[in-house]
């Protein structure tokens, strides 16, 4: 086992750990529980940080020339934007999603494959080199974690507005932030993903438009459900501050939003496979 495995798979069991401590935290209300999965966020964080750094020595390019590779990245920063939100409005009670999450990204792109290569052909490192393709694969990845986040928040903000609806477990409400801090986090992860996504998408067409990918690219099921996870977003930012939508119909648009991501990165694909 590489090292980047051996720490990757310590990562995975902080993650599981995290978000069952964080999950105890809503239902047992005990500060050791809330202290012990922050911690448990943190060290995950930073070796699977580490995990990556390793990666990157051990095949000498960037870790995400193969699915494992970017759903691994994905979860890091899926799990860094946690620790955010966490600093800037303490929602812990989304702790169990997004870790939960991170975990289950790794266990997903493992399935997937793991050999270098896996899914690109021999000139991925190549494509790589230029700055175009990387800052389209990095603002993708980072854009879609923010929504993770945003999903994450939309859930709970759904979950929270059906307890105060059906006034059962109300004394468990009292558990959870406020719907204005869940909701508020929730647009303002949405509004700092939408232009990663415009930029990552632009950046791919820098590259596309030139003749650099084989005819019919524009018609690829991925870079057409690109332009839908676009739309989407922009349909909810639009909703959010431009029509005043009611609080849960853009929840929904962030879950529609996220369901397209998820789809996004399973679709089949010609255009993305580099030879």
């Amino acid at each position: 086992m590489t090292g980047s495995a051996a720490t990757l798979s310590v990562t995975l069991a902080l993650y599981l750990v995290g978000a069952a401590l964080l999950g105890a935290n809503l239902f047992v209300r005990r500060p050791g529980f809330l202290a012990a999965g922050r911690w448990a966020a943190v060290l995950a964080v930073i070796l699977h940080g580490v995990s990556i750094g390793l990666r990157c020595v051990e095949v000498h390019r960037a870790p995400f020339t193969n699915p494992a590779e970017s759903l691994s990245l994905l979860s890091w920063i899926v799990a860094l934007v946690y620790l955010g939100t966490e600093v800037l409005w303490k929602l812990s009670a989304s702790g169990p999603f997004a870790l939960s999450l991170s975990f289950l990204l790794v266990l997903f792109g493992a399935a997937l494959g793991a050999e270098p290569g896996a899914g690109f052909g021999a000139g991925s490192a190549q494509l790589l080199s230029q700055r175009a393709i990387t800052l389209h694969i990095l603002a993708i990845i980072t854009a879609i974690a923010a929504f993770a986040l945003a999903f994450c928040c939309a859930a709970l903000y759904l979950i929270e507005n059906h307890i105060l609806k059906s006034k059962h477990g109300l004394t468990w409400m009292k558990r959870l932030p406020p719907l204005l801090t869940v909701e508020s986090a929730a647009f303002t992860l949405a509004a700092v993903g939408f232009p990663l996504l415009t930029i990552g998408i632009l950046s791919g067409l820098v590259r596309a438009i030139p003749g650099g990918m084989a005819p019919g690219w524009q018609m690829d099921p991925k870079i057409l459900l690109a332009y839908a996870v676009w739309g989407v977003y922009g349909v909810y930012l639009w909703g959010r501050m431009g029509a005043k939508w009611p609080p849960v119909r853009t929840a929904y648009v962030l879950l529609v939003g996220f369901v397209l991501c998820i789809l996004l990165y399973i679709v089949p694909t010609a255009a993305h496979l580099f030879k």
